[in-house]
This record gives structure tokens, C-alpha cells and sequence, in this order.
């Protein structure tokens, strides 16, 4: 989830170091701030200790935010607790806490026995984030703490709107993703002039954001009551089907969901689906590879609701860079 740091391979001298030239904002995995319970799970036997650096940034005005990996029955609920005080106990250092839960994929041979949260579980996570937000916003005027996009969704929660995430300080880590898809696409939506020519086009993503994308493109529809846009969502068989974000959808998958389906005039797929070159899906495939084998225009959009709303009406001058 983004470009976070554990603090493991700092040393004394390199904190003092961050500090000295102001190096900030420092993005921190902490998962926990209990000492043992943070060296089993990262597997390092200074990890623990390591958590004193976390006190000497956020006390030496470096803006800190921190990622919490939560695994059922290990760090959340009493532990969760714990974790979010400390944190909170750092504030105005500590700037935000990401709440996300651990993501499995189907090869685990010889790991640690984890297991994924289950709807009721992620609503008990939900439920603790949610009430020490509250109770921290009364006193400082900040939420601090979120659960991810993905505790909403396997919980079954309709998501906070836009205003509840703040700053949108945590979006690598799926915090607000959603909130601000649907927040950019209504901005879209006022500025389309709509039209009724036939249009038909698809788009392709994970099996989480599918449905918000499937509304969206209903909404369209008032405008443009001749688009015919289909949304697919591509179950994740290369990882394992509990893994449902778009980034992690490979090309192989989706060639083999795809085949046959209606796809017309081109198929859509967001940015994040590639590498950050943008020319290689996770499994070595091309966005050529893709076009050859489901004969369909494949093209690649930034994954925000404005650009969607705008490519899947033809409207694309939008996509254009804006002069400085």
C-alpha cells in the first residue's frame, strides 16, 4: 500500500537526521504499537523498539501517517485500541491512521494461517474506527483515523461522503478511493452537454469498484439515453478471488472473462491496472496482447470519475493536459 516505511532499517543518527532536514511528511507501517505483537508480525526482532523513532518524529515537527494492516484476531479490536490512543497521544505529528485489512491471496503454502474478515468482523472494525473518530474529532477537529474503501464494502456499510475523509491524506491505502470517484464524476456529470448518438463501449475492473462504476454509468444515461456502456467486473482468479481491487487485475483474467462478452467499439480499463510504466499488466501481458485476443480497441484512462464519465460519453477533450 504506497511508499511506507517500517522504521526497522533506521538507525538514531538517520531520525535525527529526517528531523534536522525536515524531511516530511514520512508515511510509517505501524500495525500495531504493541512492542512483541509488532516484531512477530514483521518478523524483526527490533521492530518493537524501533516505535520510540515513530515518538521522535512526530515530537520533532515531522508530519507522520500511519498504516495500520489489521489481521482478524491479532491486532484489531483491544489491540486496535491500544494502537489508535498511542497514535492519537501523537497528534498533531501523527496526522492520519489507515485502518486496511489483510489482503490474501490463494498462495499461502507454509505462511502463517490468516484468515480474511468477514462482513460482521469488518463491521466490529467499523464500528471501534468510527467511535474513536468521533470522539477524537470533538476534541481536535480531525477524524485521524479511517477505515479503508474495503472494510465498507465487505461489510456491507454505505461509505462516508467526501467531506467525512478531510484532506484525502490517505488514499494509497484505499481511504476515500470510492468517495472521491463518485465526488469527481458528479462535477463531470454538471459539465456534459449530452447528446443521442449511438454509442457503445465496456469497461473492465475489479470486482470492488464495479458496482459504483455501474451505477455511474447509469446515471450517464440521462444525458446520453443512447450509450450502451457495460461494466464487467473481472474476478481476480491469478491471486485468488478475495483480492478485488482493479490494480491487481491481470491481463489473463480478463482476456478469459472477456471473451465473447459485448465489448463494443472499445474497451476502457484504468491506469491502474499497469505497471507504473503503463506498458506491462502484473502477469507480463500487453494492452496489445489484450486487443489481439478480444479484437476490441483497448484504451487506457487515469482511474477518477471525471475521466470516466468523460471517455465513456466520447467526450474525451477533458482528458487532454490543461494548459499551465
Amino acid at each position: 500500500f504506497g511508499n511506507y516505511i517500517t522504521l526497522t532499517n533506521l538507525s538514531r543518527q538517520d531520525v535525527e537526521r529526517i528531523v534536522k532536514l525536515r524531511i516530511s511528511p514520512i508515511n510509517v507501517s505501524v500495525h500495531t504499537t504493541d512492542p512483541e505483537l509488532r516484531c512477530k508480525m514483521m518478523g524483526n526482532r527490533f521492530a518493537g523498539e524501533k516505535l520510540d523513532y515513530l515518538r521522535q518524529l512526530a515530537q520533532g515537527g515531522i508530519t507522520v501517517h500511519c498504516q495500520c494492516v489489521l489481521c482478524p484476531g491479532i491486532n484489531d479490536g483491544p489491540v486496535l485500541e491500544r494502537t489508535l490512543k498511542e497514535l492519537g497521544d501523537l497528534y498533531p505529528g501523527v496526522q492520519s491512521i489507515a485502518c486496511v485489512p489483510v489482503g490474501l491471496t490463494k498462495h499461502r503454502e507454509g505462511l502463517y494461517p490468516l484468515q480474511p474478515y468477514t462482513p460482521a468482523q469488518a463491521g466490529e472494525v467499523i464500528n471501534q474506527l468510527e467511535t474513536f473518530a468521533a470522539g477524537f474529532y470533538e476534541k481536535h477537529g480531525t477524524h485521524l483515523a479511517y477505515a479503508s474503501d474495503e472494510f465498507y464494502l465487505l461489510a456491507g456499510r454505505p461509505l462516508p461522503e467526501e467531506d467525512y475523509y478531510e484532506d484525502f491524506s490517505q488514499l494509497e491505502n484505499g481511504v476515500g478511493v470510492i468517495a472521491t470517484l463518485v465526488a469527481d464524476f458528479r462535477r463531470a456529470w454538471e459539465e456534459l452537454p449530452g447528446d443521442e448518438k449511438p454509442r457503445k463501449c465496456s469497461v473492465a475492473t475489479g470486482t470492488s469498484a464495479a458496482p459504483f462504476l455501474q451505477q455511474l454509468a447509469v446515471k450517464v444515461k440521462e444525458k446520453y439515453p443512447n450509450l450502451d456502456c457495460r461494466v464487467y467486473p473481472i474476478i481476480n482468479h491469478f491471486w485468488g478471488e478475495t483480492i478485488t481491487v482493479a490494480g491487481l487485475v491481470t491481463a489473463g483474467d480478463m482476456m478469459e472473462q472477456l471473451k465473447g462478452q459485448e465489448l463494443g467499439e472499445v474497451l476502457f480499463l484504468p491506469d491502474c491496472m499497469l505497471r507504473h510504466q503503463q506498458d506491462f499488466f502484473l502477469d507480463d501481458k500487453t494492452v496489445q496482447d489484450v486487443e489481439n485476443a478480444l479484437g476490441v480497441k483497448v484504451q487506457v484512462i487515469p482511474a477518477g470519475g471525471e475521466e470516466f464519465a468523460f471517455a465513456i460519453t466520447g467526450e474525451e477533450t477533458v482528458l487532454q493536459p490543461s494548459e499551465p
